[in-house]
């Protein structure tokens, strides 16, 4: 049996993070410093990534917002909340498991099952594309075409997120960072030559931004070694189903509650206290880009620290959240001081009703930031489950709160709502970890006697 195939074998027989003892790549064989500070550059890069392809989204945008009409974005915009929602699934399906159950194998076995997440990434675009494409087709007009496009675009814009989660699994985030830099060159380059043009409808905009997200993913297989195993897509997503069947909908079930809510609060409220609620949430996005960044490079540099104790996880859970906090709770003294003037500056005519419904905005992004410590090490042992219960009570929070909110007092009724579910919620994280804690400690000598 060759080396492959000793690899693949064991990819086959993993089924939990405990079957995974392998080298900590992070763990220098230096000083206990020199493992720290490489552990901070690590997460460093995370932020660094997370911040471009932040800003990447935001950027593309504002050039397709400022270049054509009204309609046209909207057929934009619906193009790229279709690319957002087969993100999460692909996710939760394809790239979570080699980040919760092979961040610590031994690098034959994980170059494998980087090689089977990132060919279940094509298959999930060619599949999802296919039925976004048929669902285009059928509705016709500038967002059917919209659709259609990102459709053909999906295989690319999924691989090259996966090749992320990859590197970030594999503890090289500087190399994910790399790939976004360059999708994030090469999307501006294609979106402006696009612009110059004048092309006014949404189609040519969608193809420039998934060609740049083709041409990069492709960098990233390269430059990173990766191998994309596509024929293993079914033995990918039979042996994980165990975990991912949770994470599929726990990750659709807080998305979708809350842009219900959202949607709600336009049909029964008003559009204006819709976008006020849009707006803060652009502004607390330094607050989100931390919390995403924080998972992306947590949840698989705890998945492949075994040895941690149950002591250990909760300690490194404050420790965590309170960091995370104190960076929300400035950058939230920041936006609480601006000057009306710089508001209207950036949101414009909004900026009155993104006032109105900062502070419980605020709040809530504090709320969710005291959670990550917990919520980190939850997914990172791998129970999915777990998440899932909590979720959902968040997600069913979320649509109560919200709406009890809109009934008493309209965009700012709604902000506090949405702020008391993750406050009610926020606790149950810490219980999770706790109880997890506790049921994984060893039992006591006498208890075998």
């Amino acid at each position: 049996m060759d080396r492959e195939a000793r690899a693949t074998a064991a990819v086959a027989a993993v089924s939990a993070p405990e079957g995974l003892p392998g080298p900590d790549p992070l763990v220098p064989s230096g000083s206990r410093r020199a493992g720290l500070a490489r552990m901070a550059r690590g997460a460093g890069w995370s932020v660094v990534d997370q911040a471009l392809s932040s800003l990447s989204n935001l950027t593309l945008s504002i050039l397709v917002a400022r270049a054509v009409d009204a309609h046209a974005f909207g057929a934009f915009t619906v193009s790229f909340t279709v690319y957002s929602m087969a993100v999460l699934v692909s996710r939760a399906l394809v790239t979570q498991p080699l980040a919760v159950r092979f961040s610590g194998a031994r690098r034959e076995v994980f170059q494998v099952a980087a090689g089977m997440s990132a060919g279940a990434a094509v298959v999930m675009g060619v599949a999802l594309g296919s039925v976004v494409l048929v669902c285009g087709l059928l509705i016709g007009g500038s967002v059917g075409l919209a659709l259609s496009a990102v459709a053909v675009c999906l295989p690319g814009l999924l691989l090259q997120d996966a090749c992320r989660m990859v590197f970030f699994a594999e503890g090289r985030p500087k190399l994910a960072a790399l790939v976004d830099a360059l999708w994030m060159v090469l999307q501006l380059v294609g979106v402006g030559a696009v612009v110059v043009t004048d092309a006014r409808s949404a189609v040519p905009y969608v193809v420039a931004w998934g060609v740049a997200s083709a041409v990069a993913a492709t960098t990233g297989v390269v430059r990173g070694g990766l191998r994309p195993r596509v024929w293993d897509t079914r033995t990918w997503l039979r042996d994980h189903w165990s975990l991912t069947r949770y994470l599929v909908l726990d990750a659709v079930l807080v998305q979708s509650s809350y842009q219900g809510t959202l949607l709600v609060v336009g049909a029964l409220g008003s559009l204006t206290g819709v976008a006020s609620l849009r707006g803060a949430q652009v502004l607390i996005g330094p607050i989100s880009m931390l919390a995403m960044a924080a998972m992306a490079f947590g949840v698989p540099q705890i998945s492949r620290r075994v040895h941690l104790t149950g002591g250990q996880r909760m300690r490194l859970s404050f420790v965590v959240s309170a960091v995370f906090t104190v960076m929300g709770v400035v950058w939230a003294a920041v936006l609480l001081l601006l000057p009306d003037g710089a508001g209207e500056a950036l949101l414009g005519d909004s900026w009155s009703g993104v006032d109105d419904v900062l502070v419980p905005t605020l709040a809530g992004a504090v709320a969710n930031l005291l959670a990550i410590g917990p919520t980190l090490m939850i997914y990172a042992m791998g129970r999915s489950a777990t998440a899932l219960r909590i979720n959902g009570a968040l997600s069913a929070l979320l649509v109560g709160c919200g709406l009890t909110g809109l009934w008493l007092g309209d965009a700012v009724g709604v902000a506090w709502g949405l702020t008391l579910a993750y406050w009610l919620v926020m606790p149950w994280w810490y219980i999770a970890l706790r109880r997890a804690r506790l049921e994984s400690a060893p039992a006591p000598a006498s208890a075998a006697l």
